[in-house]
């Protein structure tokens, strides 16, 4: 993918919180509770989480929260473009979770790591690592890890998609997809329709259309159900894709042009501009100049926006989730937190589609 280094730090920063706070779903401790603030506080403020962190680091002696307490200090140099520091946190973390044989901790760790070397575009590495958890969960073979193991699928199909092996990523995201539908909660639910609509990007990539449209139909009608407008809107983005793909122009135009009536209320740039992304690339396709300009502008103009607002959002975003008393998560903190960091994804993996297109757009003369 061709995205800006900050772009991909912040969204391999959100994967790792992923791993992070699930791994910790039992009652927390005063000091686990600290620890898992500071977790927070790194993507918001990760100056202040540092601070905390060297505050904590005395009175910890506990194995498996001073391996916590290292990655949440990892992900706050994360957040600071640090990675090398970020590095040696989660190495420190992997050394403590091996002598303690902590085997969740271990997987945490090595998740970690391998979201830092996909950061640094060391995707062997990457790929390694993310091995090597997934090595550990197919060992246990413990049914509380079906959410991490999900996770780790997911990553690595992303990994596989950068690198323009769209089959490979379907194998992975199949993979994630079978274990997030062990659990009927939310966030699994939400996350498993991401994983749909990423797999059907990949489907289009290897020219399967027609399974594309059926993937991104079940994704509609099963965000309509549980009211998750957004997962609706960008899956008829892909639906749309498709139609396109298949020289349905029409249709195509219809279902853009409607979305953008829609999302153009809620504020949500990032779909918006994935909207006007599709548009131009449709109107491209139909060989029509005009209206490939006019939305191509407003594309470059949603893409210059967003990187003023995007850190604004992210900060706005985690608040209100955590502000929010929402009884279906009250029982399980840490899957109302993976529900905020999941809705934060949605909208940044919306603008990474969008930035692998653009230089080809702009390369385009009629």
């Amino acid at each position: 993918m061709n995205l800006k280094t900050n772009d991909m730090k912040k969204v391999l920063y959100l994967l790792f919180l992923m791993f992070s706070m699930f791994g910790f779903s039992q009652s927390e401790a005063n000091l686990e509770k600290q620890i898992t603030e500071v977790d927070r506080m790194a993507f918001v403020d990760p100056d202040s989480a540092l601070v905390m962190v060297k505050k904590l680091e005395p009175k910890i002696d506990d194995d498996k929260l001073q391996s916590k307490l290292l990655l949440a200090k990892g992900s706050a140099y994360s957040v600071k473009h640090l990675s090398s520091a970020a590095l040696r946190s989660g190495f420190e973390a992997l050394d403590i979770s091996q002598k303690s044989q902590d085997s969740l901790m271990m997987v945490n760790t090595l998740g970690f790591i391998g979201n830092q070397y996909y950061i640094l575009k060391l995707n062997k590495k990457a790929i390694n690592y993310l091995n090597r958890a997934e090595t550990i969960i197919d060992f246990l073979k413990d049914g509380s890890l079906d959410q991490m193991s999900a996770n780790i699928y997911f990553v690595k199909a992303l990994i596989y998609k950068d690198n323009l092996d769209p089959a490979f990523a379907i194998t992975y995201f199949d993979k994630a997809i079978f274990e997030y539908n062990k659990n009927n909660d939310r966030s699994s639910l939400l996350n498993k329709n991401i994983t749909k609509i990423q797999k059907g990007y990949s489907l289009i990539d290897i020219g399967k259309a027609d399974e594309a449209e059926q993937l991104f139909l079940e994704v509609i009608k099963e965000s309509d159900r549980y009211k998750m407008a957004e997962v609706s809107d960008y899956a008829k983005v892909g639906l749309a894709i498709t139609y396109d793909n298949k020289k349905d122009f029409i249709k195509a135009n219809q279902i853009l042009l409607e979305t953008e009536k829609r999302i153009g209320k809620t504020g949500n740039i990032g779909l918006l501009t994935e909207v006007y992304d599709a548009l131009s690339q449709n109107y491209l396709n139909q060989n029509n100049a005009p209206q490939y300009f006019f939305y191509n502008q407003k594309l470059e103009k949603n893409l210059l926006t967003n990187d003023n607002v995007e850190e604004k959002s992210f900060s706005e975003l985690l608040r209100k989730n955590i502000e929010t008393q929402n009884s279906e998560f009250e029982n399980n903190q840490n899957l109302f937190y993976l529900f905020a960091v999941l809705i934060i994804l949605f909208n940044i993996f919306s603008l990474f589609y969008i930035r692998k297109k653009i230089n080809g757009l702009k390369s385009v003369k009629f």
